[in-house]
């Protein structure tokens, strides 16, 4: 599925709620789609910068994105009560993007650009000049992509005075399927 024409308007259901408004894409239809948010705050989080560091593909590692907040939440999805999303535009963007995380999620996202990268997740087996080989740290889905994520950002948030907008990490407590 794939979303375009990301929009922040005033509830129509809810004073003093938000939601997204935006088009999602099946094959050639297009439909509307609207997903309230609870967030008073949200009118001043609007295009502030944040960071996003995000469980990759397969579960393989700790990834990190800079850009511009639109939007953040849980929302339903396929069998998933609160699956968490967030709504940005990456850093020498133009378009909105999404992230939608639903089984054992593992997404954070805080005030501000210029926060560590994460360490790579492959290791050099060799190079011998011409030809070089490289595998990944930990098997796909291992809980050692996990706790390595969650030494790194608890030891940053720990030495450091971060802003924490959403953490949406089931390490952390966090679960998709309750409200």
């Amino acid at each position: 599925m794939r979303y375009k024409n990301f929009d922040i308007v005033k509830s129509n259901k809810i004073d003093g709620w938000f939601m997204t408004k935006c088009e999602t894409i099946f094959g050639e239809s297009i439909s509307d789609v609207m997903y309230d948010i609870d967030s008073g705050e949200l009118e001043n989080l609007i295009d502030t910068p944040v960071t996003i560091y995000y469980m990759g593909e397969f579960g393989m590692g700790l990834n990190k994105i800079e850009g511009k907040l639109k939007n953040f939440g849980t929302r339903k999805y396929a069998q998933y009560n609160s699956a968490p999303y967030v709504s940005f535009v990456a850093k020498r963007k133009r378009k909105t993007q999404s992230l939608q995380k639903s089984y054992k999620p593992y997404m954070v996202v805080i005030m501000g650009h210029g926060h560590p990268n994460p360490e790579d997740g492959m290791k050099l087996l060799s190079d011998d000049g011409t030809t070089t080989v490289s595998q990944y740290k930990h098997s796909s889905f291992s809980e050692e992509w996990d706790n390595e994520a969650d030494q790194m950002l608890n030891t940053y948030f720990s030495d450091n005075s971060v802003d924490v907008i959403c953490d949406y990490r089931h390490t952390q407590g966090f679960n998709s399927y309750n409200n």
